[in-house]
């Protein structure tokens, strides 16, 4: 693990205060610089700043932790280790490349659902290996509820009766498997149990996952609830796939006619949504699917991270879904398995966007407010 001096911890457990007093909000401005910090205490600084890094990880080569922040070191880096043996596994957080949330990112709510702060509890999850979180690249995320009158909290702890009970609906976004292969799988069967239970006794849960490795991690709890994820890529063609985001809309069909895209009542007309790989699933007959895949879409499922050799085992997942809603007992749940379409990033210096930043993704975020609205059920 990395250790931080006396001096550096005092700097960070201040700024920690700081931010409790501050409502968990830290100010974005504080951090505007990536680091790379090196196991004998070297930092670097490795970006002009010109933009906000949220993905604490290791680099690919396992040589040392980039980060957002100052000199000092993360704000938090608790997950974080140097040392790659062979029972190191790939997850999200130790291959991605670096990326910033967009902070010109806007989206215009005319009426929003609730007054600020009024809405139902939203609770986000932290406490199972997360790549997005409420504080990093879902920060539009939950800046985007939070406009529309939803209370917005970060659940840091793991899942429990007593958590649940403190929100309306539960986001699971994007859980990693653990960093070590023979770990703890990232839930275990009592979480699975709680959860599934909570959903059929009146809970709502919206679960998002994206492009192996990280189906791996919630393919038990996906089963509970009667889907079954893919944990591969999923491309149209063979690899790269086709340039840009992959597009669903309602004129072929892949964007399905349903509530939650027609728009009257408290949701929204929905006419194109873009996604950026991700995985597949199928579910049981009661699963409503909103984005469809069309014909000639395969999951690819190669040994190491987006490395597609010849020979790269692959299946066609023609008519399986990237996401969907259905009933589960007296609660609802929502599935999609494409996490960066809720998110407003930018990769290369400003010059890449994904998300809901996305000029093809500009209904992605009117899709997200829609699924919310069904999910608290209640919206007026």
């Amino acid at each position: 693990m990395v250790t931080m001096s006396r001096n550096n911890f005092l700097v960070v457990l201040g700024t920690l205060i700081l931010a409790f007093f501050l409502n968990g909000a830290v100010k974005l401005q504080f951090y505007t610089d990536v680091y790379a910090w090196y196991p004998d205490g070297e930092v670097k600084k490795i970006s002009p700043g010109d933009g906000i890094y949220f993905q604490p990880c290791i680099h690919p080569e396992g040589t040392h932790v980039v980060y957002y922040g100052n000199s000092i070191g993360l704000i938090t880096f608790d997950a974080l280790r140097f040392e790659k043996g062979s029972n190191t596994q790939q997850t999200a957080s130790t291959v991605e490349p670096p990326r910033t949330v967009d902070m010109s990112f806007s989206y215009a709510i005319d009426k929003p659902a609730y007054p600020e702060g009024k809405g139902p509890v939203v609770l986000i999850d932290e406490a199972h290996n997360n790549f997005h979180t409420a504080a990093g690249t879902y920060l539009p995320f939950a800046g985007l509820l939070r406009q529309d009158g939803y209370v917005v909290e970060r659940a840091k702890e793991k899942i429990s009766l007593e958590l649940l009970k403190s929100g309306t609906v539960y986001v699971i976004a994007d859980a990693q498997p653990p960093f070590n292969m023979g770990d703890p799988p990232t839930f275990s069967g009592e979480e699975i149990r709680i959860l599934n239970s909570w959903v059929k006794n009146g809970g709502s849960l919206f679960v998002i996952t994206d492009h192996m490795p990280d189906p791996g991690a919630i393919k038990g709890l996906a089963r509970s609830f009667g889907i079954e994820v893919s944990n591969g890529y999923v491309m149209q063609g063979p690899p790269p796939g086709r340039l840009g985001p992959m597009l669903f809309q309602k004129k072929d069909g892949s964007l399905a006619d349903h509530e939650l895209t027609e728009g009257g009542g408290p949701y929204k007309e929905v006419r194109c949504v873009a996604t950026f790989a991700g995985s597949a699933f199928r579910c049981e007959k009661t699963f409503q699917p909103i984005l469809i895949l069309g014909e000639d879409f395969r999951s690819w499922m190669p040994e190491e991270y987006n490395e597609f050799p010849p020979g790269t085992p692959s299946i066609d997942v023609s008519g399986w879904y990237q996401g969907g809603v259905m009933p589960y007992g007296n609660g609802r749940i929502a599935f999609f398995a494409e996490a960066a379409m809720f998110t407003a990033q930018v990769f290369g210096n400003g010059r890449v966007k994904a998300g809901m930043n996305h000029p093809l993704g500009r209904d992605n975020a009117r899709l997200l407010l829609n699924i919310i609205h069904w999910l608290s059920e209640d919206v007026p």
